[in-house]
């Protein structure tokens, strides 16, 4: 998450960021992963949990290009997915899709890990008696891949929403994935698609949020009007797709 640094005072290591959130959250020089001097107005990057900020990260400043300022993210993969876990039920802001693919990925490998482990004790046991120690750490370790499967339903639906949200789109459109046949096959391409300008959701990542300009009330329209098109394209792309797949 972005913020910028309200106040910090040295002596006392204790400083407090307003995030792009809204909200304000307290940080200590323990979290500052840089010796450079900390200032009010300076950006940063964090981690929030709860209301205090964790692995505080000085955002270099970049100069503007054509009235935006260039993108220096440099949260790691395993970065992203920390934020997505600590935004474990938040849908609100933006999620880019490196977050949500990175997201996808480490819950994956989670996930694999305990199923993989109980299949290879559930194929060692074969058709040992029901009662055999194999079959019981299989059975262990398949209940463990279900809690992990449940522990992630929640996170994966709120970066979802927010990866919705970064391409100018409503949260409530990932009800689209509930579509037979063509409903997931959206959903991912929506996914795949480039960041959006849109008010109320946060600040874009190629745009300070102390640059942005309130749009005239015909770019909204036309912004809206784009949107409706382009998940109408979407639609349409996919029921064709899926059309094609079923008479193969």
């Amino acid at each position: 998450m972005r913020g910028e640094v309200l106040n910090y005072d040295d002596v006392a290591g204790q400083g407090l960021i307003s995030g792009d959130d809204g909200i304000r959250y307290t940080f200590q020089r323990s979290e500052l992963q840089q010796l450079t001097p900390v200032r009010s107005g300076m950006r940063v990057d964090f981690v929030g949990q709860g209301t205090v900020a964790t692995g505080v990260i000085i955002v270099p400043s970049a100069a503007p290009s054509h009235g935006a300022v260039a993108d220096t993210d440099r949260t790691s993969a395993w970065g992203y997915f920390r934020r997505c876990i600590a935004r474990y039920a938040d849908g609100t802001g933006r999620a880019r899709r490196k977050e949500y693919w990175y997201f996808v990925l480490f819950h994956l490998l989670i996930l694999l890990a305990p199923f993989t482990v109980a299949m290879v004790f559930a194929g060692v046991a074969g058709d040992a008696p029901e009662d055999d120690p194999m079959l019981l750490v299989a059975g262990l370790f398949g209940i463990l891949a279900g809690l992990v499967y449940l522990f992630f339903i929640l996170p994966g639906i709120a970066v979802l929403i927010r990866r919705f949200h970064d391409v100018g789109l409503s949260g409530w459109l990932i009800l689209l994935g509930l579509i037979p046949y063509i409903g997931g096959l959206i959903t991912f391409i929506i996914t795949l698609l480039r960041e959006q300008g849109r008010d109320g959701l946060g600040p874009r990542h190629v745009q300070d949020a102390h640059r942005r300009q309130d749009r005239p009330a015909l770019g909204m329209l036309l912004g809206d009007a784009q949107r409706q098109v382009r998940v109408a394209l979407v639609v349409e792309q996919a029921r064709k797709l899926a059309l094609l797949l079923r008479g193969l």
